[in-house]
């Protein structure tokens, strides 16, 4: 492979929260376990305290927990986690290109919760505030897709691509993947 080659986008899966039940289960527990109050870092905690928030800190009632379910779900239960290997991007890449537009009605679902793996899928790379994409050649981008709809193209930065087939959630991305909930941390710290 060389900087001489065109850039291309190979969609590897179109994943599902939601198809095993068990850890879909489970991953919806340990979000909720994290934005509990009492688990927050030690530097939010005195954060809450140092502007009069201690009180904050309390344990999520058992209602409050059931509202974060429902608030999860909502989000996640349609939702398709997309792997794209992404091979000799040029400055047109963007992974925030990636998104699936209805026509009839003109509503868009756009990649969310973008994240960067080295081109084997197995370890994350980090990008710093700067820097927006991985220097190398050849990486993947795994992102979301809240409401996916199967039958629409998934659009980039390089034209529409049919996807394959939604298939359960690998536990090597249920490992690496995280989610992060439309407006998560305002809510989190309400």
């Amino acid at each position: 492979m060389t900087a001489d080659e065109p850039p291309s986008l190979n969609i590897l899966g179109v994943y599902s929260y939601s198809s095993d039940q068990a850890s879909y289960a489970r991953f919806i527990r340990e979000l909720i376990d994290f934005h509990d109050p009492p688990n927050f870092s030690e530097e939010v905690k005195d954060i809450l305290r140092n502007n009069g928030r201690g009180d904050e800190i309390a344990p999520l009632t058992a209602e409050e927990r059931q509202e974060w379910e429902e608030y999860l779900h909502f989000y996640m239960a349609d939702a398709a986690v997309v792997e794209v290997l992404v091979e000799n991007p040029d400055a047109r890449f963007n992974p925030r290109d990636f998104a699936q537009i209805d026509p009839p009605t003109g509503h868009s679902e756009m990649a969310w919760n973008e994240m960067f793996l080295t081109a084997d899928g197995e370890t994350e790379i980090e990008t710093g505030y700067r820097q927006t994409l991985p220097v190398a050649r050849q990486y993947r981008v795994v992102f979301v897709i809240h409401r996916w709809e199967p039958s629409l193209p998934l659009r980039s930065s390089y034209g529409e691509h049919q996807a394959p087939a939604v298939q359960p959630l690998s536990e090597r991305l249920w490992r690496l993947t995280s989610y992060d909930p439309p407006e998560a941390s305002a809510r989190a710290i309400q």
